[in-house]
């Protein structure tokens, strides 16, 4: 047959041949492509490899000298003649200045100890006092010497400093004699026994020409150094952070990417130092090794043309081949069947449509004639749980019409009822279709496991599914539980599915099926009782006579009047523990029947009510209105969510008594608040004072005043004065002095600490920029 005769038609089988003939021939183009990329990445690795090899030479140079300036900040830290300074204040005395001379002199000998310090300063706050190796400096002279931008203002220098612990490295710019370099701050607080008493930071400076000093760039490459707040600390070949060295690039410990820089696309690679966090960058103009890529480029070209010559021809080749026996096979049966075959059809399509054209009718005789026997095979066991079988046929006969062969005359019924749906939840599925899937699969189960013993059979009654089981002669005590359990365990295991099951008693003949089916409704009415997800017994029922033979309900006189007092003073602990009593002593031994239970629960939320109209009957009727107890207890199922319900709303009620009582004990701090503000000036205002007015132990006032404004009362009262210090300082007619005295300060350098603690300048300083 030559290929004039083959009609390419879009749904002949010659054109799908072609298809997938040409999907053949693009595996070589894939292939081509893998390599390039492969061939790329192998490229990108040795260069990232020898890139990351000289930034962890880098990296280990500056780790290990940063390493020596930590542990001589530490020998700093340590001693003696540094800390002793740290309580000096002002004004200076001739022993500290020459305690300052001596302290220059150490600095000195540990400036010497390591070569990659460019300076050191210690910075004392009491005393406002800088000092270095070769001078002494006050905070504002070390602020215009050393600050990490031009920009920075004063305040914000200083609240670097005001931190209660620091150890950290900062990038900063030095000016000496006039010139401006980068450099590197690491700073180290010195700790003291005194957390109320400020302290003093070491200053360790490095120009950016040491930390250079490790950094050897080749082939056109730049590096830089960023800490780990992203801040450039050096660079070589640039003068900022570019624009794409941002966190989310750097993310990882290591890594390598591409971006654009200086109107030319570079390859970032980077390393993050273990012991500091900085991040090591280099990055070198990608064309470097785009040239390497050339040659290979050149050679897939000449692969994929000879691939695509020779793949053509033997395409061509074979479609003719195999097309021969498929026209062949299509004429003979079109011929013999008398189906037409039209041009240009699919030809598998035409065969396997005259097959299936065969067994049609078939197929759809037997799924018909199956379905209605499920539907038969299901009403007949409906009728037979609820006891209205046709009285004219013998029970036997019935049960063999539709093939089920009975094993023994003991008979029992289970019952299931889904009370979570598991894996099914929260699926796409509508509701009907969810809730049919998850019953097909419990009946199937439930089948499944009683009928590797005795005869199952399974059916969907008034929403629930119903298990008859006509045991064999050999069943075992409790063969009712055990099927039960695996039922559970399996839908549970596999499907999160959460079941209760209700279990019969055992009768005799298929009569006893129907008194079966009532006794398993009645224990799964028990569930109120027992909780979700139980198994429940028949003859563990109250009503079924068998256990210690009569109803008890637990709620006496004087428990109630326990619960009453417990709410009226909003104490939920106790209260919650009450009723957690009273329900635990009357379900623990299962004798409570759903009637008595459902009693006992409004029992005791009509508890709640009747106190919350004892203790009042103006807005707490809306308050109930609110939290709507009756309803909520009316939508629970079981025991536990009436507990659970309960215990919501008797949290709310002792919530809201004792957020009524909280705004009578917040009238104190108005009250010491007021009297503070009247007596700022009196210098023997303090704790002891204001409690003797009170009548209260200072720590109880101080402890109620701290939780009830979120503020110490010391703090308070020299907040206050210091308010109207300021008020009086504007004036400019008082001196500080007689200011001081004024706002209840005896001693003017108290005074000056105070004010300075809260404003952070003196008062002195602060009248000036009045």
């Amino acid at each position: 047959m030559s290929l004039r005769r083959i009609r390419f038609k879009t749904h002949s089988i010659v054109f799908n041949w072609l298809i997938s003939y040409i999907s053949v021939l693009l595996v070589p183009i894939v292939v081509s492509a893998f390599i390039y990329t492969a061939t790329w990445h192998v490229v990108e690795s040795e260069v990232n490899r020898a890139n990351e090899s000289l930034l962890r030479q880098m990296e280990q140079a500056i780790d290990g000298n940063l390493s020596g300036i930590e542990r001589l900040s530490v020998e700093m830290a340590l001693s003696k003649r540094l800390a002793g300074f740290i309580g000096t204040s002002k004004p200076l005395t001739d022993n500290d200045y020459y305690d300052i001379v001596n302290i220059a002199a150490d600095l000195r000998l540990y400036q010497m100890a390591n070569d990659y310090i460019e300076q050191i300063y210690v910075y004392y706050k009491n005393s406002d006092t800088v000092v270095s190796a070769r001078e002494r400096l006050d905070s504002r002279g070390l602020f215009e010497r050393i600050r990490e931008r031009d920009n920075m203002s004063y305040g914000e220098w200083q609240t670097f400093f005001n931190k209660r612990y620091i150890q950290e490295y900062a990038p900063i710019t030095l000016r000496e004699n006039g010139d401006a370099v980068k450099a590197v701050m690491y700073a180290k607080s010195i700790l003291l026994d005194n957390p109320e008493q400020p302290g003093a930071v070491i200053l360790i400076v490095i120009k950016n020409s040491k930390l250079l000093e490790s950094i050897s760039s080749a082939n056109q490459s730049s590096v830089a150094v960023l800490d780990k707040d992203n801040r450039l600390i050096a660079s070589t070949g640039i003068e900022q952070t570019p624009d794409f060295l941002v966190p989310a690039k750097l993310s990882g410990t290591n890594g390598l990417f591409y971006a654009g820089h200086a109107e030319q696309e570079v390859a970032v690679s980077y390393t993050t130092s273990e012991k500091t966090g900085w991040k090591y960058v280099s990055m070198i103009p990608a064309e470097m090794f785009d040239e390497k890529m050339k040659y290979v480029k050149k050679l897939i070209y000449i692969s994929l043309t000879v691939s695509l010559l020779i793949g053509g021809l033997v395409t061509v080749i074979f479609l003719r081949r195999n097309y021969n026996p498929i026209h062949t096979l299509i004429r003979s049966l079109s011929t013999k069947s008398g189906i037409t075959f039209e041009a240009g059809v699919n030809e598998f399509g035409y065969l396997q449509a005259a097959l299936n054209n065969t067994f049609d009718e078939k197929e759809k005789i037997g799924k018909r004639l199956e379905q209605h026997r499920d539907v038969i095979r299901s009403h007949f066991l409906q009728d037979l749980l609820k006891g209205r079988l046709e009285q004219k046929i013998p029970v036997h006969e019935l049960f063999k019409s539709h093939n089920i062969q009975l094993l023994t005359s003991d008979f029992a019924v289970l019952l299931f009822h889904v009370d979570h749906y598991g894996k099914f939840h929260d699926t796409g599925f509508v509701e009907p279709q969810k809730v049919k899937l998850v019953h097909f699969i419990i009946m199937n189960v439930a089948e499944e496991i009683a009928g590797s013993r005795h005869q199952a059979m399974t059916t969907e009654i008034d929403d629930k599914q119903a298990c008859i089981i006509n045991f064999n002669e050999l069943h075992e005590a409790g063969e009712l539980h055990r099927i039960a359990e695996q039922v559970k365990s399996f839908v549970s295991d596999h499907y999160h599915i959460h079941l209760t099951v209700a279990i019969s008693r055992i009768h005799q003949g298929p009569e006893g099926v129907s008194t079966a089916y009532q006794e398993s409704l009645a224990a799964l009415e028990y569930r109120l009782v027992k909780d979700k997800g139980e198994i429940i017994r028949y003859e563990d029922l109250p009503v079924a006579g068998s256990i210690r033979g009569r109803n008890r309900y637990y709620y006496p006189f004087h428990v109630e009047q326990q619960l009453i007092n417990f709410i009226k003073v909003g104490d939920y602990e106790n209260s919650k523990a009450t009723v957690d009593e009273i329900v635990e002593t009357n379900v623990a031994d299962a004798s409570l029947s759903v009637p008595l239970a459902k009693c006992l629960m409004f029992d005791l939320i009509s508890t709640m009510l009747k106190t919350l109209d004892e203790i009042s009957t103006g807005d707490k009727r809306d308050f109930v209105d609110i939290i709507n107890p009756v309803e909520r207890l009316t939508a629970c199922q079981t025991i536990h969510e009436m507990r659970e319900q309960i215990g919501a709303v008797l949290q709310q009620i002792c919530q809201s008594i004792e957020d009524a009582r909280k705004q009578e004990h917040n009238q104190l701090s108005r009250q010491v608040m007021a009297y503070v503000k009247e007596h700022y000036s009196s210098e023997n205002l303090n704790i002891t004072m204001i409690g003797e007015t009170f009548r209260l132990t200072p720590p109880y006032l101080a402890k109620q005043f701290k939780a009830q404004t979120g503020e110490a009362l010391l703090e308070f009262i020299s907040r206050t004065r210091i308010e109207e210090a300021k008020r009086l300082l504007a004036d400019q007619s008082c001196s500080i002095a007689e200011i001081a005295k004024r706002v209840g300060y005896s001693d003017i350098n108290t005074f000056n600490r105070v004010f300075k603690k809260h404003e952070g300048i003196t008062p002195g300083k602060y009248k000036s920029i009045l």
